[in-house]
């Protein structure tokens, strides 16, 4: 049979509340695609996945939604994840096998017990063989090639769509770590409410996400940036173009800057005094997409005083690392 195989290749997914990665044990990003599921309310019936579900938002009838089953990293809807995950799996693994893969799968460090087994529930129930758990940080410093296995901690602070994750790694697991429920996402509510506020314009979550893009910075000089954005205008009831300044949605960058400052300062307090040189060396390394934010880094640096490091495409770099982590399981390291 053509694309048959006995055994599916072991993969490592990082299961985002903005983007689900799957990787294959050398590291491969395989997929690549939006936490998104669009669905029928009527019939509960799945019309798209990911990619193609996130080109819905906003243009749908009422009867057709586009949402995300997972909510600052923590699965807020069990069946409509084990459908996304079940089109992700299928279209990972490809053709056919007698064994489904092995899967290990990042997570947040503040998960109860209760939500870490809903992850492997929703892993199995979706095809796996068997589902295995770590830290997202675990990930993202074996996907930024650091020797995480050696006597040595490593200050890791991880900002992503849903999460802020600040952590301790060494020896192979997490010394201390902090965890809260602020991210991107928090960032374009944010500034939803604000140009509803200030421009009585209501704004769709892709708009919102490219002002972001565009515009969110802590940077003073870059500040009287400026874009054209088309909403609803409330009092009217009709489509309208304004124009926003990079001054007006500095509030949450900040908040989330400030959010991080004390995240670091609560896990150095605990660290180990061993630990203090390691971490005065190396500085903080930073990992994800949000924490690419113009200025962000910057702040933080002058905040904490200490180095930062940046890593090549801090939006794949938990992915790739998941996927390793496959292959250090296989060779029993």
């Amino acid at each position: 049979m053509k694309g048959f195989k006995i055994y599916a290749n072991d993969l490592g997914i990082d299961l985002g509340t903005d983007q689900t990665l799957i990787a294959d044990r050398h590291g491969k990003i395989i997929i690549d695609e939006p936490s998104i599921v669009a669905l029928d309310i009527n019939t509960y019936e799945v019309l798209a996945v990911g990619r193609e579900a996130k080109n819905m938002i906003g243009k749908t009838p009422a009867n057709i939604v586009a949402v995300s089953p997972i909510e600052n990293g923590v699965i807020a809807d069990f069946e409509i994840t084990l459908a996304m995950l079940s089109y992700f799996l299928q279209k990972a693994v490809g053709g056919y096998s007698l064994f489904q893969p092995k899967v290990t799968v990042t997570c947040p460090l503040a998960l109860t017990d209760v939500e870490r087994r809903s992850v492997e529930d929703v892993c199995l129930h979706a095809g796996a063989r068997d589902a295995h758990l770590i830290e997202e940080n675990i990930a993202s410093a074996l996907g930024a090639d650091l020797e995480i296995m050696a006597p040595k901690g490593h200050l890791l602070c991880n900002i992503g769509a849903g999460r802020l994750e600040t952590s301790i790694v060494s020896l192979g697991g997490i010394i201390t770590g902090q965890s809260l429920p602020i991210g991107g996402e928090y960032i374009d509510r944010q500034i939803q409410e604000i140009i509803k506020r200030q421009h009585n314009l209501l704004l769709g979550k892709d708009s919102c996400e490219r002002i972001k893009k565009e515009l969110a910075t802590l940077d003073p000089k870059k500040l009287s940036r400026k874009m054209d954005v088309t909403g609803r205008n409330l009092v009217k009831g009709m489509p309208e173009i304004i124009e926003v300044h990079g001054e007006e949605i500095r509030e949450p960058i900040l908040q989330l800057a400030e959010d991080a400052v004390k995240s670091i300062r609560k896990v150095l307090e605990m660290i180990p005094p061993e630990i203090s040189k390691d971490i005065l060396e190396e500085g903080i390394l930073f990992v994800g997409g949000v924490s690419q934010l113009d200025g962000l880094k910057e702040y933080i640096q002058e905040r904490i005083k200490l180095p930062v490091q940046d890593f090549e495409d801090p939006l794949t770099i938990t992915g790739r690392g998941i996927g390793l982590r496959v292959n250090i399981k296989k060779s029993g390291r």
